[in-house]
């Protein structure tokens, strides 16, 4: 897409609230226009409620779509990435298992968070934008590549075992699981608990390198014999003048509403750019430097009206769509005429 993500010039126009509120500091709730005589609605209250709503409308399992990472590795009150809700890495938003994946490390060479992506754009994403996760944002010195169990089981184990502890407890075990096994983790997230004393012989709730990769009869082993994989394929992307089958399409979750990085998850998908890390920023920054001009409501999330309307996200996107083909047919002429 280049630097094609542009904000319609009706809608930059009709907005200058907005772009104000674009420059102030970016807490919610906190920005008050000068000369209005009524405050905003508290923007964070909004957000909540929405999420809250959200939560509930989610197509899941017993609730474990939404599993919060409170403990091991995870922030109070953390939900899931929308990457790692599709096992992919949070860069390039392609499957985890496609590569070898890596994790962010200290200086004494320890997990700085619980994240895993994959190597090339782990490197790559250090490069470009700079030394934090891209998730959490914790900082870093460098990033780790993670071995296969098969070929440096201990090495492997080091890496997963985010707190040092030399075991892993229910939740780490599910992360592990997630990032590097191409299954449908959901469905093993619903029954891990009832097998977990398997491996858990003494019930501590943790579990040991030797329970895992043992062979036979390891945690490891059990899961890739006993869950299918899950993968969508997402070959058949409505295209972009589309626009209301291309937003149901990828409102995935069905909460009626697509997050900054649900839009940019599907516009690297729908673009084709998940080979290139700069160009990926690119379109992050674009999509976050422009959303206070689509999301009206200040919900933190872009609904089916918001992006449908005249100049809204959804025209954006259109016209994105259109400067890349003109940029791509541009290029295609100059290397005939070289």
């Amino acid at each position: 897409m280049g630097n094609a993500l542009r904000v319609p010039t009706d809608t930059a126009n009709a907005n200058s609230v907005q772009q104000r509120q674009h420059f102030a500091p970016a807490i919610p709730g906190v920005y008050n226009p000068k000369g209005r005589s009524r405050s905003r609605v508290d923007a964070t209250a909004t957000i909540l409620a929405k999420e809250e709503r959200r939560r509930a409308n989610r197509r899941s399992m017993d609730g474990v779509w939404w599993e919060d990472d409170v403990e091991d590795g995870g922030d109070e009150g953390e939900t899931l990435h929308v990457s790692e809700e599709h096992q992919e890495c949070s860069i390039c938003f392609e499957p985890l298992c496609k590569e070898r994946t890596a994790v962010f490390v200290d200086e004494n060479d320890r997990r700085t968070c619980a994240h895993f992506l994959h190597e090339r754009c782990a490197r790559g994403m250090l490069a470009v934008v700079g030394a934090s996760c891209p998730i959490c944002r914790t900082t870093c010195a460098g990033t780790r590549g993670v071995p296969f169990p098969n070929e440096d089981a201990s090495e492997w184990f080091r890496l997963c075992d985010f707190n040092g502890q030399g075991k892993l407890s229910e939740s780490e075990v599910l992360s592990i699981i997630r990032a590097q096994l191409p299954i449908d983790w959901r469905k093993f997230a619903h029954d891990l608990p009832k097998i977990w004393e398997r491996w858990d012989a003494l019930g501590e709730g943790f579990v040991t390198k030797e329970a895992l990769v043992a062979t036979p009869g390891g945690l490891l082993e059990y899961v890739s014999k006993h869950y299918s994989g899950r993968m969508r394929d997402y070959r058949n992307v409505p295209h972009v003048t589309e626009k209301f089958k291309w937003f149901q399409y990828w409102d995935e979750d069905g909460s009626g509403s697509l997050e900054k990085d649900e839009v940019v998850r599907a516009l690297v998908k729908t673009f084709g750019i998940q080979s290139d890390v700069e160009h990926l920023q690119d379109v992050r920054s674009v999509v976050e430097n422009i959303w206070c001009l689509f999301d009206g409501d200040d919900s933190g999330g872009i609904d089916s009206q918001e992006f449908l309307v005249q100049d809204g996200l959804g025209d954006a996107i259109i016209a994105a769509f259109a400067a890349d083909m003109r940029s791509r047919a541009a290029a295609s002429r100059m290397n005939q005429q070289g």
